[in-house]
């Protein structure tokens, strides 16, 4: 039951776009406003907690409809503007679908749910950017908080090893733990390619952002204060100018092929020149030979 209220209160604020705290972006330097709203074709907001595959509340929400993973999402090429509730012990998170030539940067702050019980300090959380192997892999971690097995277990793999049992942030460190208000800026620099899927389709490569409050595995994760949080997202999307593929190879190779071939072409020239009013004779006898240098031979000479 609690799950449904926390799935319709999150599509209800996507989809009417009304504000739920009484701030603005101002407040950041993102410059995008609440006015800006959140386009549902581009962003998808989803549980990242609280949903296992043997959770009988994850297939009720996704039967009526309220979300849906199943649909491709248009690649993300516009600013967007939300405001998401976080209950306490969970998570939810924002489908992406970032794409080559766009620079994205996100801007999350953090605020006390005001239906709740305010309590000391500062309202912080944690935001990560996810892909989606590692995503599936963080709701596992949250699926299994309760059990001992996995966290005895991770601790058994020696660290080196341990990023192929447990989740990792994009490229290693999108990852911002015990935050108020964070802004970081990502880019992708290749097309996106899915692993592949030996038993169907090949899945689609999104991008996670994820807005944490609970306490995951790993050992800077926030623990969670017991109540809810209300984030401020924003989405700076900036066209970028890309630069040919053949740059790269062109500023490694172009080089020493120089270096290589600027002795060759400097040799050739100083052996071929001659003045351009020197005869043909005059020219051949300029260079003597080493040994019998005779002169050329003229009409009527003798042998």
């Amino acid at each position: 039951m609690r799950s449904k209220v926390v799935a319709f209160l999150i599509a209800m604020t996507a989809a009417i776009n009304i504000p739920v705290i009484q701030t603005s972006a101002q407040q950041s330097s993102c410059p995008i406003g609440a006015d800006v709203g959140l386009n549902s074709s581009q962003v998808d907001l989803i549980p990242a907690g609280g949903f296992g595959f043997f959770d009988d509340d994850f297939f009720d929400v996704y039967d009526d409809g309220v979300y849906n993973t199943n649909y491709d999402l248009e690649s993300l090429t516009s600013d967007q503007y939300a405001e998401v509730l976080i209950p306490s012990d969970d998570a939810i998170a924002l489908r992406l679908d970032l794409v080559k030539g766009y620079r994205y940067r996100f801007c999350v702050t953090y605020y006390n749910d005001p239906t709740e019980e305010v309590v000391p300090g500062p309202p912080v959380g944690d935001v990560y950017l996810l892909a989606s192997g590692d995503f599936d892999i963080y709701r596992t971690d949250y699926d299994t908080r309760m059990e001992t097995w996995w966290s005895e277990g991770l601790e058994q793999i020696p660290l080196e090893w341990r990023d192929m049992a447990t989740w990792l942030p994009f490229r290693d460190v999108h990852a911002y733990e015990g935050v108020q208000q964070t802004e970081f800026t990502t880019s992708i620099d290749s097309e996106q390619e899915a692993f592949i899927n030996w038993f169907g389709n090949d899945p689609e490569n999104y991008m996670y952002l994820v807005l944490d409050n609970w306490n995951s595995s790993r050992p800077g994760s926030q623990p969670q204060a017991g109540v809810g949080l209300i984030a401020e997202v924003t989405i700076d999307v900036e066209k970028r100018v890309m630069l040919p593929a053949i740059t790269a190879y062109a500023i490694v190779c172009l080089p020493p092929i120089l270096l290589i071939a600027a002795p060759a072409v400097i040799h050739s020239r100083f052996h071929g020149w001659k003045d351009k009013n020197a005869e043909q004779e005059d020219f051949a006898r300029a260079v003597p030979l080493v040994e019998g240098d005779l002169g050329l031979k003229k009409d009527g000479d003798l042998e």
